[in-house]
């Protein structure tokens, strides 16, 4: 499981599970900081240590994707995994990035179909990032294109790695990985429901107040 943010003080506050594999970005949330992007992301890397920070490129042409991808490098070398946009300027940049760095990972983002996961297995991605609650704001079978995903990913052999991504509820994150997500990357406010479960916690707390009775006796 992976934070979906560019807070640092939510980063550091949940960074104390184990079970945290790591924090992804994008503009959006790297925007919301207020921050240079650099910099934030050089914060984030000084918070996480070891765990894997995905960082998205930015760009409306294969060469500003390309010449923003070579300035992560450049700074951040392998300590970061690209997110590239899955349409054709992004795995033309996917191309040229796995060819002159190919020790480089990749995720492909922004996975709406089969289509876009299979090219992006094919051009070598590590990861793929399908976008659940945006497909299912678009009345398509999000459970359902995430299952043929992995169906085709075993059936081809393709070893790239399944990041559901884009949830706005539990049930979301639990479906997707059902459906074969390796992994999934949640915002805080999902964790904390996913942590603070009211019937658990009425449940616990009848628990301690016969706990209290029984030392009592």
């Amino acid at each position: 499981m992976y934070l979906d943010t560019a807070n640092l003080a939510e980063i550091s506050q949940y960074l104390k599970y184990s079970w945290i594999d790591g924090v992804t970005t994008n503009p959006t949330l790297l925007r919301g900081e207020k921050k240079n992007r650099m910099v934030q992301i050089n914060e984030i890397l000084k918070i996480i240590g070891e765990k894997e920070l995905f960082v998205q490129v930015s760009g409306n042409t294969t060469k500003e994707m390309i010449e923003d991808a070579e300035s992560l490098i450049q700074h951040f070398g392998t300590k970061i995994i690209l997110k590239i946009p899955a349409d054709r300027i992004g795995f033309e940049a996917i191309e040229e990035i796995k060819r002159e760095y190919p020790s480089t990972k990749i995720l492909a983002t922004a996975i709406f179909s089969v289509e876009q996961a299979y090219l992006a297995g094919l051009a070598g991605c590590e990861w793929i990032a399908p976008y659940i609650n945006r497909m299912e704001n678009q009345s398509l079978e999000a459970i359902e294109v995430m299952a043929k995903i992995s169906t085709l990913y075993a059936s081809q052999v393709i070893e790239t790695k399944i990041l559901g991504a884009s949830f706005k509820n539990s049930s979301q994150v639990t479906n997707c990985l059902l459906a074969g997500a390796h992994d999934v990357t949640v915002p805080v406010s999902i964790l904390d429901t996913i942590l603070t479960n009211k019937l658990a916690d009425d449940s616990i707390k009848v628990f301690n107040e016969h706990a209290l009775e029984v030392q009592s006796y």
